[in-house]
């Protein structure tokens, strides 16, 4: 067995500490075969094992600041990941690893901004050049599009929507192929009480619209701002450039810049300019205001102006890795099938500093929660096998990396896996499950989680989950984003997705996003400790219950499966 890179060489004295609290030294019972029991009452007792310190020591060291975040690629990341691999060989679990190691490990390619340059004409003549990058801004600040070179005239399309039925028609049957359509941002739904457009039709759909539809090269953003707050603006987004995005799993790397369009804002006084009106912000305002004066009277118009826009990008590559054990299975026949007990172990790293001063985005509930999670199961699980009992089936253990920028650990796991597909006969997800969203918290529940999947892909799963859970934490299972049709489609925004593409049923515990989702105030101090040792238990007896049924769960929603076909990742 090939030791894991020891975690203490990276860490400051501070959380050197904290983690020889932690590990504890000693030898687990060594996983050679012998004859276990697999009683499913005798390893629910174990349930006992989901403890409330065991959960905060382990949880002080994975959202330590001095693991900075936990970034895909980052220093901090491959400390977490050895801290978790060591854990592992303490309890004696079987590495599944490259080269019997705890660790599968995977690259990205990265696309990285390094400038763009966008070039104005007016009926053919150069009137404006800008470069937008790290070290200055531009007349057009670039939110997101592909790498393409574009150029195209301008068309103005005032709020750049069609409601034929109240008689605006922004975009009119004007030909917009290949041309950017510079739009007011925001669309006058409802104005002193009148609806002049359909509420349904917002920014999303505007954009699906002129650029899905139409074929534009992209769209031109005259946002409600001064020049000072478009100047602002445009500092802050200096720093997207020289930073890695639009990830790609190394393997699957075509070195595609994406969508061959742009989105962008435009500086006020250009947009002025492009408009024919002298520059002020109240002028401009005043402009929009006459088009909801006459909303139903406009009609798109050429500009006279185009627009020739170059951005230049460069690749690199990430290294990263899933971490990976297994509990093996007591029954000869059925040890060779798995259930996947899945959570991410990545975050955000550093960022904007929060009202604090705070940049350190620790990720203690988003997924802390549930990588400590995963480990207390192990440590039940593997407290039961010293004292003479496992579940029939096999029990893996899967830590994912770059969740947060895409699901591309348990992409490449589920493309990769080390015990095959069809013989997982089940994924259970842990995701954000350490804090109470406002709707609970208004009505006094915290002892709830929200379950997703089940029976939205396999009833039997849903039944025996929900009888797991009344012999162990006995909470609220909330079915409320259980919905293929649920606006935040949560069953395909974890790692879940790449199991159930590949028709593995799966559950999703999941607690509900919060006030300090993706901030520096994610801190393990929020972090509801009781609530989440709860959870636990229900996702320990479940494991152990669908490990120990004779049948493994079928998949009985193939609505589910036609879902991952027609929208992939």
């Amino acid at each position: 067995m090939k030791s894991p890179s020891p975690v203490r060489t990276f860490l400051c004295p501070a959380l050197a500490v904290i983690i020889i609290l932690v590990s504890g030294g000693g030898a687990s019972a060594q996983m050679q075969q012998q004859s276990l029991k697999h009683g499913t009452e005798h390893l629910l007792q174990y349930q006992d094992q989901i403890r409330v310190d065991y959960l905060k020591k382990h949880l002080s060291v994975i959202a330590h600041d001095s693991l900075r975040g936990r970034e895909t690629g980052s220093s901090g990341l491959e400390i977490a990941a050895d801290y978790l691999a060591t854990e592992y060989r303490d309890m004696g679990l079987q590495p599944m690893g490259d080269e019997d190691s705890y660790f599968q490990h995977f690259s990205l390619s990265a696309l990285k901004r390094d400038s763009t340059v966008y070039k104005l004409f007016e009926n053919g003549t150069l009137v404006n050049r800008s470069v937008e990058s790290r070290n200055q801004t531009a007349n057009f600040i670039r939110s997101f599009g592909g790498s393409d070179t574009l150029s195209g005239e301008v068309i103005f399309a005032g709020f750049g929507v069609n409601d034929p039925g109240r008689g605006v028609r922004h975009l009119g049957d004007m030909d917009l192929e290949g041309k950017w359509v510079m739009v007011f941002q925001q669309i006058p739904h409802v104005v002193d009480g009148d609806t002049l457009v359909d509420p349904s039709i917002n920014g999303k759909t505007r954009f699906s619209t002129i650029i899905e539809e139409k074929g534009a090269a992209g769209m031109l953003i005259v946002a409600p701002m001064t020049e000072t707050e478009y100047q602002a603006t445009a500092e802050k987004n200096r720093v997207r450039y020289a930073e890695p995005s639009r990830y790609q799993l190394g393997y699957l790397d075509d070195s595609t810049g994406g969508l061959p369009m742009g989105y962008n804002m435009v500086q006020p006084l250009l947009a002025a300019r492009i408009l024919g009106i002298s520059y002020s912000n109240e002028k401009l305002m005043a402009f929009q205001q006459s088009l909801i004066n006459n909303i139903r009277g406009f009609s798109p118009r050429k500009t006279g102006f185009s627009l020739t826009h170059i951005p230049h990008h460069s690749r690199s590559r990430i290294h990263t890795k899933n971490v990976v054990a297994k509990l093996p299975g007591s029954d000869p026949q059925l040890a060779d099938e798995v259930v996947v007990l899945t959570s991410h172990y990545d975050h955000v790293g550093v960022g904007r500093p929060d009202s604090t001063g705070d940049s350190i985005y620790n990720g203690a509930d988003d997924d802390g929660s549930g990588t400590v999670a995963l480990l207390n199961v192990a440590k039940a699980l593997s407290e039961a096998r010293n004292n003479g009992y496992a579940p029939r089936r096999s029990i893996l253990f899967l830590h994912v990396s770059a969740e947060e920028i895409g699901l591309y650990g348990s992409r490449y796991y589920s493309d990769h896996p080390v015990v095959p597909i069809d013989q997982t006969v089940a994924n259970i997800n842990i995701d954000m499950i350490g804090r109470i969203d406002r709707e609970h918290e208004t009505e006094g529940i915290s002892d709830y989680a929200y379950l997703i999947g089940g029976e939205l892909i396999s009833s039997d799963l849903d039944s025996l989950i929900r009888l797991a859970n009344r012999q162990s934490g006995n909470i609220e299972l909330d079915n409320k984003y259980n919905d293929l049709d649920d606006p935040n489609q949560f069953y395909r925004r974890s790692d879940h997705w790449n199991f159930g593409r590949h028709r593995v049923p799966f559950a999703f515990f999941f607690s509900g996003v919060h006030e300090d989702y993706h901030r520096p105030s994610d801190e393990i101090h929020k972090i509801r400790f009781d609530k989440m040792a709860g959870i636990i238990r229900t996702i320990f007896a479940s494991t152990v219950i669908i490990a120990n049924e004779d049948q493994r769960p079928a998949v009985d929603n193939e609505a589910f499966i036609e879902i991952t076909r027609s929208r992939p990742r």
